[in-house]
């Protein structure tokens, strides 16, 4: 039983699910480029589809996707054009490929794109947090560029950054992590968050296909106990889930071997 964790060789937490998933006798093998990897995808007229992926010529038995595989950007035309097409027949082959895929790539984006304004929008009992803007009269402790999704210090912001502002309070912030069907709530006051918004979230995740995740909510002072949505992200990190990371890597072991 072969396990293909799809990596840059820079992320810690895939190493550290990969070496975990080894010292439990399943073999896990990281993937960095395209070297080792075979994809064929066939759709039919019919729509019928059929995915078949190999990593060193043998077929695994499921998928742990962290993100686009990555490479210096060529420099010719030509090789720029056949790097964006070995990225779109792998996102393809993940997409169809029957087997289980942590975080499957979809018409959501790949890796997953989690809008919280989207869960907040659609959702009863959660609303969102913060404000959209380019202008200085706004206050928070918290922003990240709409642009790239990057967090960025408030005050450094300059005329030209469209950011996501919001005023945070440590003390009424719960962060849960999603891994595969668990849920672990990581950090916040001591009382836990009830589980009615934990299923709500959660199923929101599954409707983008997206079992590992980090999502970061406050118990804001709201009527009828909302919610507000600080941030969602597939880019759930090893220092951010240490106090549960060994049942957390057991979860994600569950979901792909099942």
């Amino acid at each position: 039983m072969t396990l293909l964790v799809l990596a840059d060789s820079s992320d810690e937490t895939a190493v550290r699910f990969t070496r975990f998933a080894s010292d439990r006798g399943v073999e896990a093998v990281m993937v960095a480029d395209f070297d080792r990897l075979a994809v064929t995808v066939t759709v039919s007229r019919h729509l019928t589809s059929r995915s078949t992926i190999l990593v060193d010529g043998r077929p695994p038995v499921g998928i742990f996707c962290r993100g686009r595989l990555t490479s210096s950007p060529p420099s010719a035309p030509s090789a720029r054009f056949a790097a964006s097409e070995q990225q779109a027949a792998l996102w393809a082959a993940l997409a169809l490929w029957p087997g289980p895929v942590i975080n499957r790539p979809t018409v959501y984006g790949h890796p997953p794109r989690l809008d919280p304004l989207e869960l907040a929008s659609s959702t009863p009992g959660i609303r969102p947090a913060g404000t959209i803007t380019n202008g200085r009269d706004a206050t928070g402790n918290h922003a990240y560029r709409i642009s790239c999704s990057t967090q960025l210090d408030p005050a450094a912001r300059d005329m030209y950054d469209v950011v996501h502002l919001t005023q945070i309070d440590e003390r009424r912030t719960h962060q849960l992590l999603f891994a595969g069907t668990s849920t672990f709530e990581v950090s916040g006051p001591t009382h836990e968050l009830d589980l009615a918004h934990r299923v709500v979230i959660r199923r929101w995740l599954q409707a983008k296909q997206t079992d590992f995740a980090i999502v970061t909510v406050d118990t804001c002072d709201c009527p009828n106990g909302e919610l507000r949505l600080l941030e969602a992200s597939p880019w759930a990190n090893h220092h951010q889930f240490r106090s549960v990371e060994d049942a957390a890597y057991t979860a994600l072991l569950d979901r792909l071997a099942r």
